[in-house]
């Protein structure tokens, strides 16, 4: 056997001569068809005995062939080959550096330096040490194609793996667990892999937070081609868990939510962040500058009821980006304990205030919406709950809008089923909305226009205008309209409690009365609200520039009224065994004020057309509800 495979070695020594002889007379493409007939009987199985210095005998040989013929690639091949049946690695070593190190190697510092700011100036790299270009684990072998090259490990003298800088396959939007939330990343080194995700999630307008295994060879690819926000952006890069842990644990940065392992199927990273989340609720470790959400609830003598709201609110595994806030107006009954011990929770999402004495809920409202520190605003009965499944997609919706929006109204389990709609700020959103949120829950006011434009001073300077001392959210909707764009949404972010008959119109005295009309409901309450409403509506800025569209406020408004009336008789009139006619005569005193000739005048327009057109309208309409009596 032996004397076998020293004939082949023979054999494959006498074929190399006479390679070298076609080489050194200029027959190159006949060296090249003997070298690759050569390589093909070395590979074959037949052969596999052949000595494995034979072996890199050839490869090299071949190599050096194609190296002196600019055939980089496959030089390379032949190379790797050598290298692995035992070649001296460092020869290789030396071939390499002076053909392909030594003549790139300020090209390559440049770009790795150029980089490194890169990544450093736009805050995408956090990494406890960031070596010098002399210090990186491995060279780039340029291969003679744009962007590609082989990774040559500095340390253990071999050529690795080739990688194509920066390519990366492009795929679908990266579904989310968490609609609101950014992506969590881990990944060894590849940058293949790392752009492919990346650039993905960037498409979602989301961030990336990427937590690299081997840094060090992450970081020597950056030293064959220039980085830009084109092919990296969105991004914060780490080296290490700690690192991660590190950065949120001192920054107000949301926690990403969605993660993407690929490199074990551990859940470490869940843990990591549930860890950061734990940390954070705490009340000594709150950063709160980042706030998007502020939940408002004011509450009055229904303790247990605000208690189990919280309760539920704290379960919504957000921290920085949201608050709950309690204003207990002045309570003294019963439930008064279930208060303190909201007041006693240790979670920094709480903030929690109390009055004296009942200040009448406008003005709690009011102190609900200054303590706001969000972005947005929720307004939220004690009654009613979150639906923290949906709350994601709400959260989503504020946070990644285009527009500056000036409220949003969430659907409701019972009163509020809407459309997904938008309309324009100013004629647009208050045609389409103005008057439609008798019901407080649920609506979203956008914090810096509300404050900008003085709407919660308004309601505590105006509180003996009934819309203010009723129904201050109603003005908001009016006051933001005109400033910012407006949405509706089909999900049902609000899921409706079972009302008590502590409300704010029925006195405390009078609630065990079956009949009780609440005050904001009796018909002189309804007239009041209607003239009150036109004072504000007419005061308005848009209305005082467009008259036409005061116009068109008012119809809708006394349709308002007028629906609304037709509603008190119907659920609390008739319940006084009120004649017919009573009841009739009731719906008149509505209309006779909707189409009051003085008071037209002296409100919407001195044109007696515009009045007579108007009034036309409405009556069309009062002649409907009087119908359905």
């Amino acid at each position: 056997m032996k004397n076998n495979e020293q004939e082949i070695d023979q054999l494959i020594d006498q074929e190399l001569l006479v390679i070298n002889g076609f080489i050194n007379n200029g027959s190159g493409d006949e060296a090249y068809q003997r070298y690759t007939s050569l390589i093909t009987k070395l590979e074959n199985t037949i052969n596999n005995k052949t000595d494995n210095k034979i072996k890199a005998k050839v490869y090299i040989s071949f190599a050096y062939f194609l190296f002196s013929v600019a055939e980089f690639q496959s030089f390379f091949e032949m190379l790797i080959k050598a290298q692995k049946y035992g070649y001296s690695r460092d020869e290789i070593e030396n071939l390499l550096v002076e053909a392909f190190i030594t003549p790139n190697l300020n090209e390559f510092k440049n770009i790795y330096d150029a980089n490194i700011k890169f990544l450093i100036s736009n805050k995408y790299i956090h990494v406890n040490n960031i070596p010098e270009y002399q210090e990186l684990p491995f060279w780039l072998l340029p291969t003679g194609t744009l962007n590609e090259y082989y990774m040559y490990d500095k340390e253990q003298k071999l050529i690795q793996e080739k990688i194509s800088l920066y390519k990366y396959q492009r795929i679908n939007p990266v579904p989310a667990i968490e609609a609101f939330s950014d992506y969590l990343l881990f990944e060894d080194w590849n940058w293949y892999n790392i752009l492919t995700y990346t650039n993905s999630i960037k498409k979602t307008n989301k961030k990336t937070y990427v937590v690299i295994n081997t840094i060090n060879k992450f970081l020597s690819c950056l030293q064959g081609a220039l980085l830009d926000d084109k092919i990296i952006s969105n991004v914060k890069f780490f080296d290490n868990y700690e690192v991660l842990q590190d950065y949120f644990i001192n920054t107000s940065a949301y926690l990403p939510r969605n993660f993407i392992n690929l490199v074990d199927k551990s859940e470490k990273g869940k843990d990591i962040i549930t860890r950061i989340h734990e940390s954070r609720i705490h009340k000594d470790n709150r950063k709160g500058n980042r706030i998007l959400l502020s939940v408002c609830i004011p509450s009055y003598n229904r303790g247990n009821r605000a208690y189990n709201n919280i309760l539920n609110l704290l379960q919504s595994y957000y921290d920085e980006e949201i608050e709950f806030i309690i204003s207990n107006n002045g309570t003294q009954n019963k439930t008064k304990v279930y208060y303190d011990k909201i007041k006693e929770i240790k979670d920094s999402r709480i903030k929690y205030f109390a009055f004296d004495e009942n200040k009448g809920f406008s003005v709690n409202l009011c102190k609900a919406c200054e303590l706001a520190s969000g972005k947005f605003i929720l307004l939220l009965s004690d009654e009613d709950l979150v639906n923290l499944i949906v709350l994601p997609s709400i959260m989503n919706t504020l946070n990644s809008s285009k527009t500056e929006l000036a409220m949003m109204k969430t659907s409701t389990t019972s009163q509020y089923k809407f459309a997904d709609l938008q309309s324009g700020r100013g004629k647009d959103a208050l045609l389409e909305f103005m008057l439609t949120s008798n019901y407080m829950s649920g609506l979203i006011f956008n914090t810096k226009l509300l404050k900008q434009y003085e709407g919660i001073q308004y309601i505590k300077d105006n509180l003996k205008n009934s819309v203010c001392f009723y129904y201050p959210h109603m003005y908001w909707e009016l006051l933001l309209c005109q400033y910012g764009d407006v949405r509706t949404t089909s999900t049902t972010l609000i899921l409706e409690g079972k009302p008590e008959k502590a409300d704010i119109g029925i006195d405390e005295n009078e609630m065990n009365s079956p009949t009780t009309i609440p005050n904001y409901a009796n018909i002189e309450s309804r007239m009041d609200q209607h003239k009150d409403f036109t004072s504000i509506i007419r005061n308005l800025e848009i209305c005082l520039q467009d008259s036409d569209l005061l116009r068109q406020m008012y119809f809708k408004l006394c349709i308002k009224t007028l629906y609304l009336s037709t509603l008190s008789i119907q659920v609390h009139y008739k319940k006084e065994n009120r004649h017919y006619n009573q009841l009739i005569q009731l719906l008149e005193k509505t209309w006779e004020l909707c189409s009051n000739e003085e008071f037209y005048y002296q409100n919407i327009s001195s044109t007696n057309s515009n009045y007579k057109y108007d009034v036309d309208l409405v009556f069309q309409y009062y002649q409907h509800f009087k119908k359905n009596l």
